[in-house]
């Protein structure tokens, strides 16, 4: 049976950061790459939306208030779909067997149910912008919760 590698990454502009070591990671081992985009509940509502959000609602205007919501709802729809497309055709151009799939919710939690559906993942790699973020993920609680192997990309800041 062939490996498979899992990269979890928060959803958003960054969620390829990473991506390259992945990709060279699964031609050395000759593994598929299974993407898991993780988005937290609370990045559905940035701290500027809700402020206007609320304001509107206030005022009385609901419509108003729900356009603001579903715009940002529809930019991180599309930021998705275009972000899952380029990290498939690079996978496809290397031969790269791909799947992914985009969640919400509470990152540990999401990635046991899904190791616990795929059971074929041998290796979960968190990318920089999930592994340096402890507001989303608690590495130690998942290394209690989690008994795969699994490899944390830092982000690196240059020095001067």
């Amino acid at each position: 049976m062939k490996e498979k590698l899992l990269f979890v990454t928060k959803g958003g502009e960054d969620c390829d950061k990473g991506f390259s070591y992945v990709l060279e990671l699964a031609k050395a081992l000759n593994a598929g790459i299974a993407v898991l985009m993780v988005y937290s509940k609370l990045a559905m509502e940035s701290f500027e939306d809700v402020m206007a959000a609320a304001t509107f609602a206030e005022a009385g205007d609901i419509e108003t208030m729900r356009e603001l919501m579903r715009g940002q709802e529809k930019e991180m729809n599309e930021t998705t779909v275009k972000k899952i497309s380029e990290l498939s055709e690079k996978c496809r151009n290397a031969n790269i067997d791909f799947s992914s799939e985009v969640k919400t919710g509470e990152a540990i939690q999401i990635i046991k149910e899904f190791i616990k559906s795929k059971p074929g993942i041998d290796m979960i790699l968190l990318s920089p912008n999930l592994s340096g973020d402890k507001k989303i993920l608690d590495i130690r609680k998942m290394l209690k919760n989690i008994t795969k192997p699994i490899v944390t990309m830092m982000p690196v800041k240059a020095e001067a």
